[in-house]
């Protein structure tokens, strides 16, 4: 489904991304690991046209689509939940998803089947965003995404400043999208957790890829292990 071959991306003369390649499958949750400053916001960042590419080709279903607009790869059903969750604080957890257009082409999801998924949120419905924990507001920035009918989200640390429970909550709802048709590319702190719901994985070191296979195959390396992990 998305293709990114050899991107380069930078900030100034700060180079992010250095030739860095992956690969999202139909159905997959790919998990894009490494510590901080390693580039992996800046890699999503460029795949939904945030962030401009000097070199490389980034493709979704073998069609060239670096330059586009984010609200043309929406268009497409390129979805980007970003850090920080970026809900709107003054508008109610029902305005946040009615806000949404159904742009994308992917599976249909209406407010009745968000709530199901997150039922806190129908607990929350005619509250302000801004008024909700951290883990509810995740839960919304996911809802909303999920309101443009995604074939492919990009999720960018959705467990960070969350509590374990949420924190797990969270990230099994996103493997779980698999079961619906919508595949994942996911950035996430928590390293194990984050192989235990990953198909396969990536490890960014200094804005180039040094490693990446299957997650299971990756989550019992000693050089995993050792460097992410904990021996």
């Amino acid at each position: 489904m998305l293709r990114v071959d050899a991107i380069r991306a930078a900030y100034g003369k700060v180079v992010a991304l250095n030739g860095v390649s992956i690969e999202v499958n139909e159905g997959e949750v790919v998990a894009i690991l490494g510590a901080n400053g390693a580039g992996k916001t800046t890699l999503l960042n460029a795949i939904s046209g945030v962030v401009p590419i000097t070199h490389g080709d980034i493709s979704l279903d073998g069609k060239p689509v670096h330059g586009l607009k984010p609200w043309r790869l929406a268009r497409l059903g390129l979805i980007h939940v970003p850090e920080g969750r970026e809900v709107f604080p003054a508008m109610t957890v029902e305005e946040n998803l009615r806000v949404v257009d159904a742009i994308g082409d992917g599976p249909e999801f209406t407010v009745d089947s968000v709530l199901d998924m997150f039922p806190r949120l129908r607990e929350r419905f005619d509250q302000a965003a801004g008024n909700l924990s951290g883990g509810e507001q995740q839960m919304l920035a996911i809802g909303r995404g999920l309101m443009a009918r995604p074939r492919l989200v990009l999720f960018d640390e959705p467990s960070l400043g969350l509590s374990p429970l949420i924190s797990k909550f969270v990230l099994s709802t996103i493997a779980a999208l698999r079961s619906k048709g919508v595949a994942s590319l996911l950035v996430e702190q928590n390293m194990r957790a984050a192989l235990k719901v990953a198909d396969r994985a990536y490890v960014l070191r200094v804005g180039r890829v040094v490693k990446h296979g299957p997650a299971s195959d990756m989550a019992v390396a000693q050089d995993m292990r050792e460097a992410y992990l904990g021996a």
